[in-house]
């Protein structure tokens, strides 16, 4: 198809549709992310109402409507058409202000990190030995990040597992925590999680005692990453509109020429 553009615009034609590439990579990115992470964590989709289950479905679907966004702005592009790129710019914009509207509403609603996580921990330290599935992913935190309980090692002892525990066993524990809770060095141990802060047995020389609250410092590297990784899909949205408005206006201009030259052979 010979192109209706020349000159300055042509280039931005060109570099429209690349942008429209990665814009359409970006999607297919987001989709396989999503996918593994229901491949890989979707077996605990029941264990918490914090929102890190719908996390990856979010993904899935932000990724699926980013693609088809970016095959059309790549279709318009190199089709030069007008009401294809009309439609385009037309969701990308609104897509650039839904993005604005969900930052700005984070940041007005002092959304708390530190409350997310204790909220998130509160909920499947309360199920623990409920559900296998449950306590292989207490246990894993509390073994790969050192850690105890929500905000310390003592939640374990007001909680339902620890009663549970005292009524069933041959022996009376008491302030007990899981073994994921002890110390490399004390690990092997049977009764490393058992009968803490007594006179012979003080809870820092058996286990660890801080809180898996630090978790918050985890995600607030990842949160960090987010804002700015966001802050550059914006920008490029920002100039995919205007690339598209400039192609847009070319080709209108290219229709209106044609018209009037079609006139003129007419009339003479």
């Amino acid at each position: 198809m010979r192109s209706r553009v020349v000159g300055t615009i042509r280039w931005v034609k060109y570099l429209m549709f690349f942008f429209n590439v990665l814009f359409w990579l970006t999607g297919v990115a987001l989709v396989v992310i999503g996918g593994l992470g229901e491949l890989l964590y979707g077996d605990y989709k029941n264990i918490t109402q914090t929102g890190f289950t719908s996390a990856t479905a979010i993904l899935i679907g932000v990724g699926c409507a980013i693609g088809v966004l970016g095959f059309a702005g790549c279709y318009g592009a190199i089709r030069e058409n007008y009401y294809t790129l009309k439609v385009f710019s037309y969701l990308l914009t609104l897509l650039l202000i839904t993005e604005i509207a969900l930052g700005l509403w984070l940041y007005f609603a002092h959304f708390s990190l530190a409350k997310f996580v204790k909220g998130f921990l509160d909920n499947i330290l309360s199920k623990y030995e409920e559900d296998k599935d449950i306590e292989d992913l207490i246990d894993k935190i509390q073994r790969e990040y050192h850690c105890c309980g929500s905000t310390s090692y003592k939640d374990w002892f007001n909680s339902e597992w620890n009663e549970q525990r005292q009524n069933n066993s041959v022996q009376y524990w008491v302030n007990n925590v899981p073994r994921s809770c002890c110390l490399s060095n004390t690990t092997h141990l049977p009764s490393c999680g058992n009968d803490l802060d007594t006179p012979t047995k003080p809870a820092e020389r058996f286990v660890h005692t801080e809180g898996c609250l630090l978790l918050k410092e985890f995600f607030s590297k990842h949160i960090s990453f987010m804002i700015f990784l966001g802050a550059g899909v914006m920008a490029l949205h920002v100039l995919a509109i205007l690339f598209t408005c400039c192609l847009r206006r070319a080709i209108k201009h290219s229709h209106l020429l044609q018209h009037s030259d079609g006139i003129l052979l007419i009339s003479t």
